[in-house]
C-alpha cells in the first residue's frame, strides 16, 4: 500500500487482494492509555498496562518489531508485480509467481499492507486469528473472533501497537459493509495528541504522500482525522 494503496478482495483467489488503484493510494489492506498532558506524545516506552487493554510489553514488542522490519534490507522493499516477503510468509496469500526467497520464505504476489501488519502482530505475540490479506479483515476479526478490540475514530486515543485502518475514497472515511471500504492498514508507533499526529510503520506504501519510488516498509506521518482518511483502530490482544 502506498500513499497509493490497494484494497484486498475476497472475491479473488485465496488471499488475492487487488482492485484498481487510485491517484491517492494503492488499495489492498496500526497506542495503552491517553497521555496525562494535552499535547503529550504517547510512545511505546511510556505505556502502562490496564485490565482492559493490551499489556504495555506487547505494545512495545509490536513497535520494536515494526522498526526491525522497516530497517531490514533483505525484505523491506517489494519486487516487480507486487512480489513481497510478507505475503510469502502467509503462503496462501496472492499468487505464486515470484522468483525471490528470503530465509526459506518464497515470496508471493499480492497487495500486502495487511500481510505486513499481521506478520508484525504474530511475531510479537498478538492474536491474528481470521485476519487475511484484506485490509478490512482486521475489523472483522476483532468484531467476530476476539482477535483485537475495535475502536471507531473519534474519542479513542490511538496507542502504539494498534493497527490503523484507512479508507482512501468516498466523501468521508467509512467501514462500508463489514469493512469492505477499508483500503489500507498500518502499525501505530507513536501518537501526538496535539495536532492529532500519527506516526506509523506501513507495508506496501511509498516513502512520501506524493508517491513515487519503490513500494516497501516505511515510516509515515499521518493524522487521526477524517481528512487523514482514518476509519478507526484495532488494539492487539495477547496470544
Amino acid at each position: 500500500m502506498s500513499s497509493t494503496t490497494n484494497r484486498t478482495t475476497a472475491a479473488s483467489a485465496p488471499g488475492s487482494t487487488s482492485r484498481p488503484t487510485t491517484p491517492f493510494v494503492r488499495r489492498p489492506a496500526v497506542m495503552l492509555l491517553a497521555t496525562a498532558l494535552a499535547g503529550g506524545v504517547v510512545a511505546a516506552g511510556s505505556l502502562t498496562a490496564s485490565a482492559s487493554a493490551a499489556p504495555a510489553s506487547l505494545r512495545g514488542t509490536i513497535v520494536k518489531k515494526a522498526v526491525v522490519e522497516k530497517n531490514d534490507p533483505k525484505h523491506n522493499r517489494e519486487a516487480a508485480r507486487n512480489c513481497n516477503f510478507y505475503s510469502g510468509y502467509w503462503k496462501t496469500s496472492g499468487d505464486d509467481v515470484c522468483r525471490q526467497s528470503t530465509g526459506g520464505v518464497k515470496w508471493r504476489s499480492n497487495e500486502w499492507c495487511a500481510d505486513f501488519a499481521r506478520y508484525v502482530w504474530k511475531k510479537s505475540g498478538a492474536r491474528t486469528k481470521k485476519t487475511t490479506p484484506f485490509a478490512g479483515s482486521f475489523y472483522r476479526a476483532a468484531k467476530s473472533h476476539g482477535t483485537g478490540k475495535w475502536h471507531k475514530r473519534g474519542s479513542y486515543v490511538p496507542k502504539p501497537g494498534d493497527v490503523v485502518l484507512y479508507d482512501w475514497d468516498g466523501r468521508k472515511p467509512s467501514l462500508g459493509n463489514n469493512g469492505w471500504d477499508v483500503d489500507h492498514v498500518g502499525v501505530v508507533v507513536k501518537y501526538k495528541k496535539s495536532g492529532k499526529k500519527l506516526t506509523t510503520i506501513e507495508g506496501n506504501t511509498t516513502k512520501t504522500a506524493s508517491g513515487g519510488g519503490k513500494e516497501g516498509v516505511y515510516k509515515r506521518a499521518r493524522h487521526n482525522t477524517a481528512s487523514g482518511r482514518v476509519v478507526g483502530y484495532v488494539s492487539p490482544v495477547k496470544r
